[in-house]
């Protein structure tokens, strides 16, 4: 399958990938610490993370047609031993807002997901676990990362949902539980803002749980407001 990023395109995922960290950090991307030997996303916002949060949206198209390098991945310096690397993984095939839900629905629509000048890993067609690639922790142990997500064709306008998680290499360290990420391609704000809504209420697990982490302030509304600052 060919991919649809052009070369112009990539020079400027290269550039903003080795932008400085601290630059390029903002609201939205998926923070990441260590909780109890596991990774755990949250929300991260100046300088601060708070856990809990799972559910992330993203607007396709913001710099170049059916692309995003939204939302990054951040954690605070000193999170992660030096030297380690944390993996991405595909939890399955991608899912299509259905008016109503993500429902069992396919779609023809793949998303490939790089890293500069790493060979991309495609979305599976069929509910499949597929690794993707490896990452090297910064020196100063934080690991703040923003993969290249390109919607293939016949990339039509929709809310697209795909479900990954991290896993760091030291033995200690367990996975991520799954975590979401909804894709808007051209669709109203409102419409994205319900289907974020409704991963956040029937596919984050738990209630209980859930309820512990908004008394402490955790679980945080995941409608994305994407800031503009960029490196």
């Amino acid at each position: 399958m060919q991919f649809k990023t052009a070369i112009s395109l990539s020079f400027a995922a290269a550039a903003f990938a080795a932008a400085p960290a601290a630059l390029a950090q903002h609201a939205g991307d998926v923070g990441i610490n260590i909780i109890d030997n596991r990774i755990v996303t949250g929300s991260y916002d100046l300088g601060v993370f708070t856990p809990g949060q799972r559910v992330f949206g993203s607007e396709f198209g913001e710099l170049f047609p059916n692309f995003t390098d939204e939302p990054g991945f951040t954690s605070i310096p000193g999170t992660f031993p030096v030297p380690s690397t944390i993996t991405f993984n595909v939890l399955g095939a991608l899912r299509v807002w259905e008016g109503g839900r993500f429902g069992s629905i396919i779609p023809a629509e793949r998303i490939s997901i790089g890293f500069g000048p790493l060979a991309p890993v495609l979305t599976p067609l069929t509910d499949t676990f597929t690794p993707g690639f490896s990452l090297a922790v910064s020196s100063n142990g934080e690991w703040h990362r923003h993969l290249e997500y390109t919607l293939q064709n016949p990339a039509a306008d929709g809310i697209y949902l795909l479900q990954m998680n991290l896993v760091g290499n030291t033995p200690t360290t367990q996975a991520s539980l799954p975590f979401w990420l909804v894709f808007n391609q051209n669709r109203p704000e409102i419409e994205h803002d319900a289907a974020i809504d409704w991963v956040n209420i029937n596919l984050v697990p738990t209630p209980g749980t859930a309820g512990l982490l908004l008394a402490a302030g955790g679980f945080m509304c995941a409608r994305r407001r994407r800031q503009s600052i960029r490196a």
